[in-house]
């Protein structure tokens, strides 16, 4: 039988926490679960976000083929990060015009491309920039 029994600690120098409880006898094996404060948990995500994209973007530069590019492990670990990323993805977009639209299909299931615009990425760019403007995930 398993108890939950929530403590809060700070992190002290070193990046340690230390938890103690006369409730949990010596020895005994204990499952900790840290959760983030948001603001960090952000930070984290931002900092992985630009480490992947950094990433993918120097092993795909001599690439052409979009599905290859989109196939890339980091693009497709980016992918995995699901929500989050996308208010990211858009940043990145509106910074500079690439190939992040497999990825906001993917995660969104929106395609809110029109037929005319397919291949133009200067296009294709503004329209995903107006999706995620409309939906309060671009400011």
């Amino acid at each position: 039988m398993q108890t939950a029994l929530k403590l809060n600690t700070t992190v002290l120098e070193g990046h340690r926490i230390e938890i103690t409880d006369p409730e949990l006898p010596e020895g005994v094996e204990v499952e900790v679960v840290v959760t983030l404060p948001s603001v960090l948990a952000q930070e984290g995500t931002t900092q992985r976000f630009a480490t992947l994209a950094t990433r993918w973007y120097q092993e795909t530069a001599a690439l052409s083929s979009v599905s290859q590019i989109a196939m890339h492990p980091a693009y497709q670990e980016i992918i995995g990060m699901g929500d989050i990323a996308v208010p990211l993805i858009l940043l990145e977009l509106q910074q500079k015009p690439g190939h992040w639209f497999w990825a906001l299909r993917a995660i969104t299931g929106a395609d809110p491309i029109v037929p005319a615009e397919r291949g133009k990425l200067r296009a294709m760019t503004d329209t995903w920039l107006q999706w995620g403007k409309e939906r309060g995930n671009l400011s």
